[in-house]
């Protein structure tokens, strides 16, 4: 085994160890009830870094197979095989530690809110319930009036829609005059052509072409 991939499979194996003491410091935080966010900040970035080593040693490992023996060269897949189901294992144990967090935490907030609505006098209730009342008005207004919003929206794409639909009909219609003199012009030119002397034909072709430009100039402009 060369030093440079027994160097790589070494570091790749201390940042696994890395990580699983940290998922141990987040699971010690979170029994004493201190705030894990940041941790788990930091295991998602050292998981983000277990990926691009194994990827990048998997790489080196392909770049080289023609230089190595089959037999090393089975081993060391194997060994990146290995670290890689450690990575899976320890991404599904995080993944599975923070959901279980989001439902504790979801859990105890509703026995909060049973607790203190058990506490509360009818007075009290009545007055917890209008506040909901309220704010679900507020809730229902404000997507109301997005809704609404959107509706203008839709109304202003359209209008601009029609508005361009009638400047394009418009220039179809001067597009297929410009055509349709341009098939005047070449038959008045095949007539030339026949009947006419190569000095009045050039200055006749001169005139037509310097109409026509005039004629697309103003169509496109309109």
């Amino acid at each position: 085994m060369s030093d440079q991939f027994k160097n790589d499979i070494e570091r790749i194996q201390k940042l696994i160890v890395s990580i699983k003491q940290d998922m141990n410091k987040r699971e010690q935080k979170q029994k004493g009830g201190q705030q894990i966010t940041m941790i788990e900040g930091e295991i998602r970035g050292q998981l983000a870094s277990l990926d691009r080593e194994l990827v990048l040693i998997a790489d080196v490992l392909k770049y080289q197979e023609n230089n190595q023996m089959q037999k090393e060269n089975e081993k060391r897949k194997n060994q990146i095989q290995e670290l890689k189901n450690q990575r899976d294992l320890i991404k599904e144990q995080f993944n599975k530690a923070v959901t279980e967090t989001k439902q504790e935490v979801a859990m105890q907030n509703l026995q909060r809110d049973d607790a203190k609505l058990a506490a509360m006098n009818n007075q009290e209730l009545y007055k917890n319930q209008k506040d909901l009342q309220l704010q679900q008005d507020k809730l229902l207004d404000r997507t109301n009036d997005q809704t609404d919003q959107l509706k203008q929206q839709g109304k202003q794409i359209n209008l601009t829609i029609d508005e361009q639909n009638k400047q394009l009909d418009k220039l179809n219609i001067e597009v297929d005059k410009t055509n349709q003199y341009m098939i005047n012009t070449n038959n008045k030119l095949v007539k030339l052509i026949a009947n006419s002397s190569n000095c009045g034909l050039i200055i006749t072709i001169v005139v037509e072409v310097v109409i026509f430009a005039v004629l697309l100039w103003w169509a496109l402009s309109s």
